[in-house]
């Protein structure tokens, strides 16, 4: 096996989960990047309709990224915060940015759109490396 799964702290991924899911939210928020979002988006807070079972499901997709990230942060043998922030930024770079550049150049959708949603991911995935790296 390439990681024990008994090797994780498991409080440590409910952390980053929580902590990534709050960055999320506060990125969102209509204030911050919330009304650029959905203006570039195209759509209206109707047109979007009732978020709570989004962000129910969205909750559950951040905890297997941290679950994984976790795997990753392990087998790597990340022990500081600045290590864990390391392998999250170089893996949501290379894959996260990358995969949603494609998405971008396919669907052709505003390119601030694509910031947007892009810099959330890094500096979530970021976040959740640093956790998972100083909490092991």
């Amino acid at each position: 096996m390439l990681v024990d799964i008994g090797s994780m702290n498991w409080w440590a991924v409910l952390a980053a989960t929580v902590v990534a899911y709050a960055i999320g939210a506060v990125w969102y928020a209509s204030h911050v990047f919330g009304n650029r979002w959905r203006a570039a988006l195209g759509k209206s807070r109707e047109q979007l309709g009732d978020p709570v079972a989004l962000m129910v499901a969205q909750f559950f997709l951040t905890l297997v990224i941290a679950v994984a990230l976790a795997l990753v942060v392990v087998r790597f043998g990340a022990v500081t915060w600045i290590e864990g922030a390391a392998i999250g930024l170089v893996l949501s770079a290379g894959l996260v940015a990358t995969s949603l550049f494609s998405d971008w150049m396919f669907c052709g959708f505003d390119m601030k759109l694509y910031w947007i949603q892009t810099g959330c991911k890094l500096v979530n995935v970021t976040a959740m490396g640093a956790i998972l790296g100083a909490w092991r």
